[in-house]
């Protein structure tokens, strides 16, 4: 089978197809990056990170499956896809261990905004031997109100967590009814009665369009003063001015980012003259569990496909598919 490996090649990216092509000694892979031509035409299988726009999928005149490597696949032309009868499928999160390597850094990033993290590391790496003792810094999570905002598979696995340090924990999603024992569920259009009952917004949910600065200059402007927002999950889902204002000012005690709008994160974004908001480069789910489960999950996608069975991650449903896949029975 000629599969296609289609994205930037970090090395966390290369890593995951070396043990790919390991474990799927029999197959063809070819690899290429954004802005590149595909090396083919006659692909069966696209495995993507990031970005896929319809030009991409179009030139593939045999292409039946394009399964991402991660749980997010705002970035595909999924109705271009459906068009051309393409199969479109994500990596679930709890299936490849994304889940908990997300949620412990949405764990990290309270932790350091709380503990004012940017400003301690300047100290201990700096020349100054002592520092003004500030009664309203190291703030502790007990206690605290944390809502988390998107309950799926990162959401719940990150209530767990909090759990254990003995926060007071809600929820926003579509679906409010199925938040968790103890965890008391808003719905979307609740989402600033949430946020202003907060002492840490964590933002867990998809990047879509509908959700593009979701969290705007009036969501944070209504949170409680000293709160803490955290993103886990898109840059796009923040209106960054006006979280930076709302840093600054002190109405916001701080932010622990590990995604930003403009990726990768350069050394002129304006998120970094602010010590009280910490800032990761996307590595929240680049975990050894991650890449184990993300490859298991992978090879069990591409074993389903040859057999004529739909993997449980698929997100559309062409009317004319190139290649017929049914349901598993298992």
């Amino acid at each position: 089978m000629k599969i296609g490996y289609f994205g930037k090649q970090n090395s966390f990216a290369l890593e995951m197809l070396k043990r790919l092509q390991l474990e799927h000694s029999r197959d063809e892979f070819f690899t290429w990056q954004p802005g590149d031509k595909a090396p083919s035409t006659e692909l069966e299988v696209i495995i993507a990170f990031g970005k896929v726009d319809s030009k991409e999928i179009e030139a593939q005149t045999k292409l039946g499956l394009l399964q991402m490597a991660s749980a997010g696949y705002e970035g595909v032309d999924v109705e271009a896809a459906t068009k051309f009868g393409v199969w479109v499928g994500s990596a679930p999160t709890t299936r490849t261990g994304n889940g908990e390597s997300v949620a412990e850094v949405a764990v990290l990033l309270m932790l350091a905004a709380s503990r004012r993290l940017n400003e301690e590391l300047a100290f201990t790496h700096g020349s100054a031997q002592t520092r003004p003792e500030k009664w309203e810094g190291n703030r502790a999570l007990f206690g605290k109100t944390a809502c988390i905002v998107g309950l799926g598979g990162i959401g719940d696995l990150l209530i767990e967590r909090l759990r254990g340090f003995g926060m007071i924990l809600t929820g926003v999603d579509n679906h409010p009814e199925h938040a968790p024992n103890g965890v008391r569920g808003y719905g979307h259009d609740e989402l600033k009665v949430a946020a202003a009952q907060a002492d840490y917004l964590i933002l867990a949910i998809p990047g879509t369009k509908e959700n593009e600065n979701l969290i705007d200059g009036t969501v944070l402007a209504g949170m409680k003063k000293n709160a803490v927002l955290v993103n886990v999950a898109r840059g796009t889902l923040v209106d960054e001015t006006a979280l930076l204002a709302a840093v600054k000012s002190g109405h916001l005690y701080g932010a622990g980012l590990d995604v930003v709008k403009d990726e990768p994160v350069s050394e002129g974004n304006p998120l970094l003259t602010e010590p009280r908001i910490f800032v990761t480069p996307h590595i929240a789910g680049s975990t050894d569990l991650m890449l184990d489960g993300t490859v298991k999950y992978l090879g069990e996608v591409l074993a389903k496909y040859r057999d004529g069975l739909l993997s449980e991650g698929i997100v559309n449903e062409p009317k004319n598919p190139r290649v017929h896949l049914r349901e598993s029975l298992s």
